[in-house]
């Protein structure tokens, strides 16, 4: 007995066909509508558009997580305005400041912030900027509490190339 090879690509038309009527524009009850990963939700934004938005959130994800680890190259993520503000001189940052802010977190503000994760921003204050609130943040676990160098809220604004934290 010979099959030929498209008698049984043949017999399937039909289905493909009934399959295909179903994305014409009739709303069934079939698929949900595509969401993200609840385990992959760090950068998810629904206030800013996530391309614009996304680099600078990435920027103070970076900069909560090297606090965390003492990383003093974090210290580069600040406008030096923001260093001035924060560590009381240009360059305060990484002349001992990170240290000394983090002398002043507890353990467990430590080790919240190895987990922490920047989902959302809001636009502004000023044009090309983003701001995210502290209560904005998302934790693994308990969250840390704000104060020192976890500021009630941070601008980021975009110098050239880079994002930088400027309050």
């Amino acid at each position: 007995m010979r099959v030929r090879p498209f008698l049984p690509a043949l017999s399937l038309l039909p289905a493909l066909a009934l399959g295909l009527g179903a994305c014409g524009g009739k709303e069934e009850a079939g698929m949900p509508p595509l969401t993200p990963e609840p385990g992959d939700s760090r950068l998810v934004d629904v206030t800013a558009p996530a391309k614009d938005s996304l680099p600078a959130r990435l920027v103070l994800y970076k900069f909560l997580r090297g606090v965390a680890a003492g990383n003093v190259k974090v210290c580069g993520f600040l406008a030096p305005a923001y260093d001035r503000a924060a560590f009381g001189r240009a360059g305060g940052c990484k002349a001992g400041g990170l240290a000394a802010a983090r002398a002043k977190l507890r353990p467990a503000d430590l080790a919240a912030l190895r987990g922490v994760t920047v989902p959302t921003c809001d636009d502004g204050p000023g044009d090309g900027e983003y701001t995210v609130a502290f209560g904005d943040l998302k934790w693994k676990g308990d969250p840390a509490r704000p104060g020192g160098v976890l500021a009630a809220k941070f601008t980021l604004h975009k110098t050239g190339a880079r994002w930088l934290i400027t309050a």
